[in-house]
């Protein structure tokens, strides 16, 4: 690999052209210099004596896995944190930020991977929050305002009124939102956290022909993402950090995705096989029938079967995570039946579903799976300690949970300081292994994973990837929604599609690609020559699928 190095610097093929088959090109001309950037918090060295080079009208991707110091980079560069040592250089100009608005002020943007964004609030006071168009230069001008909502949310391919209310929207659609406002202040160098995260197929290709639209009118993009396919696809540059330091910084046309990785984690990482499901009769856990609440959701009818994993697919918006929820009790179903080992059961409210042992990992970690303000081993020790399962009398048996504390921990290689560290203080890969250990710590006979790996480095997935197969060997019944195709193609047993609410239909093993979901998700009509595919809203449970 000729432009690549292992120091702390640039590689001298992407500083400076110095050799002559490089002597025609033009020189490179350098938008932001990191120079020895390190970070320190108390008991952890986040960044070590970071340095490398972006060039201009490039779009460059960092990469590490979570607790690299990926994140703590792009808010140093933005302004979010000051470094502990070290300097930026923007433009041949030293950076000295007080804050992401000064940053913004000086041609830096940032779209953090947790959403900073007013629920409360409509779409358009969100885009222009603080910059809104006033009349007289007080009051603000609704009018305007709409408009260039509007105009902003088109670039976009939004399609949305922007008198919403934020928090009415689906995490993907906020997350589009959010990278709408930053372009409002027309940036120099736009930082992408994870954005497509939470995002469908459909929904990333319209962020990467906006990306790339930005590239070509010379903006420059940082992009953090832990998707191989979509940097290479769409990136110039890499950048790869691990343990807080500079790896290499090479064109991604003199690399690979298996060196990328090797570079990342350290060591060559065993690539993740579909597992051809154990064809043995298993009985029916979980058997869902006619759910439906009357809104986001209609119809729903499944069965989950012992130590089976089911995917459930489809395009942002077509009722996935919402028919999870009902399940869940949270808020349940206005109409339907849900059945466990035969038998009916009630499920009013999500203590109902816990203790008929059916547990549920949120899409949304941050708001609906931890308590950000609590240490690891509380938020861990949460869902056993509300089934009564580590306490007597009334009593918490504190040598007991520090007990299963740890034996989860150690299992799922939580890497934290102690387990009195905040738990909004891990990355998020990190913090993810806490919310799947949350819950099975409470010993489940059902779960249901709604994103199991967003925001997720590849050494992580692979580990939950694992340990999902480990629990499904078990006996666990798996539900797992995802909108990355390739993870519900590796991971699941038979696939489910959701579109418009109703289920459109259901892949088998053998079957499944990710154009025949494709095609379920989004096509009113799917190719009838494909038998494996059952009517709009009806999903049968044979045992043959």
């Amino acid at each position: 690999m000729g432009a690549a190095h292992h120091a702390g610097r640039l590689s001298p093929a992407l500083s400076k052209k110095t050799n002559a088959a490089n002597a025609s090109e033009p020189a490179m001309t350098v938008l932001l210099s990191v120079e020895d950037i390190s970070k320190s918090y108390p008991g952890v060295q986040a960044l070590r004596n970071v340095s490398f080079q972006v060039e201009a009208g490039t779009i460059h991707a960092i990469m590490g896995e979570n607790g690299a110091g990926k994140s703590t980079l792009m808010q140093i560069i933005a302004g979010a944190q000051a470094p502990t040592s070290g300097r930026l250089v923007f433009d041949g100009k030293t950076l000295e930020l007080t804050g992401t608005k000064d940053a913004a002020r000086q041609g830096i943007s940032i779209v953090f991977q947790e959403l900073m964004l007013a629920p409360n609030m409509t779409i358009a006071e969100n885009i222009f929050l603080g910059v809104e168009p006033r009349m007289a230069g007080v009051f603000v001008d609704r009018r305007a305002l709409l408009a260039s909502a509007r105009q902003a949310m088109a670039r976009l391919g939004i399609k949305l009124d922007p008198d919403t209310r934020l928090g009415d929207l689906t995490i993907a659609q906020q997350q589009l939102i959010e990278i709408c406002k930053s372009l409002v202040h027309e940036p120099r160098l736009l930082i992408l956290d994870e954005p497509t995260s939470s995002l469908s197929e459909a929904d990333s290709l319209v962020l990467f022909k906006v990306v790339h639209d930005l590239k070509a009118r010379g903006v420059t993009i940082l992009y953090i993402s832990h998707r191989m396919r979509e940097v290479f696809d769409n990136c110039d540059v890499v950048t790869v950090l691990r343990d807080g330091l500079h790896v290499r910084t090479t064109r991604l046309a003199d690399t690979s995705p298996e060196e990328v990785v090797r570079l990342m984690v350290g060591r060559d990482l065993a690539e993740v096989q579909r597992v051809r499901p154990d064809e043995a009769e298993r009985p029916v856990v979980l058997s869902v029938q006619g759910l439906c609440d009357g809104e986001r959701y209609d119809g729903i009818s499944f069965d989950l079967r012992r130590g089976e994993i089911v995917g459930l697919a489809g395009l942002v918006g077509a009722g996935r995570s919402e028919v999870a929820l009902g399940i869940f009790g949270a808020p349940p179903p206005a109409a339907g039946t849900v059945t466990l080992d035969g038998r009916p059961v009630t499920i009013s409210r999500p203590r109902d579903a816990m203790r008929l042992g059916i547990s549920l990992v949120p899409e949304d970690r941050k708001n609906q799976g931890l308590v950000l303000g609590m240490g690891v081993g509380d938020n861990l020790s949460l869902a056993a300690l509300g089934l009564g399962r580590l306490s007597r009398s009334g009593f918490i048996r504190t040598g007991d949970e520090t007990s299963m504390i740890g034996t989860y921990v150690d299992r799922f290689s939580i890497k934290t300081p102690t387990i009195e560290q905040l738990v909004g203080l891990l990355s998020g890969g990190n913090q993810q292994k806490v919310v799947l250990a949350k819950w099975l710590a409470s010993k489940p006979r059902v779960l249901i994973v709604d994103e199991p790996t967003r925001g997720v480095d590849v050494g992580t997935k692979a580990e939950i990837y694992a340990l999902m197969r480990e629990l499904a060997r078990d006996g666990l019944a798996i539900l797992v929604i995802s909108s990355d195709l390739p993870e519900v193609l590796t991971i699941s047993d038979r696939i489910l599609v959701m579109r418009a609410g109703k289920l459109a239909g259901e892949i088998g093993f053998d079957e499944a690609s990710e154009e025949r979901i494709m095609a379920l998700a989004a096509l009113e009509h799917p190719d009838p020559a494909h038998p494996e595919t059952k009517p709009t809203g009806y999903i049968s449970a044979a045992k043959d699928v």
